[in-house]
């Protein structure tokens, strides 16, 4: 059964020694017909949690931030928009 993966890479140099291992990860893993999906954070404007217990909310996206994590949410499923 194949899996679906998100890779959250939060190295500051995009082709470092994380990037290459993140690239030795996904080969291994596409070559066993799972998906990944990588996230360079270093490039994306995330701010932290404000504590609003939004997430709590029956709204269908209850984050109150608009950030770039909109992205990330439909990579994983159940955490959000």
């Amino acid at each position: 059964m194949s899996k679906k993966i998100v890779v959250l890479n939060g190295s500051p140099r995009k082709k470092g020694n994380t990037s290459m291992l993140v690239q030795a990860f996904t080969e291994g893993a596409e070559s066993s017909r799972n998906t990944v999906t990588e996230f360079f954070l270093n490039g994306m404007d995330i701010h932290g949690c404000k504590g609003c217990f939004g997430r709590h909310s029956s709204r269908e996206c209850p984050c109150v931030q608009k950030d770039d994590m909109a992205q990330i949410y439909p990579a994983v499923p159940g955490i959000g928009c």
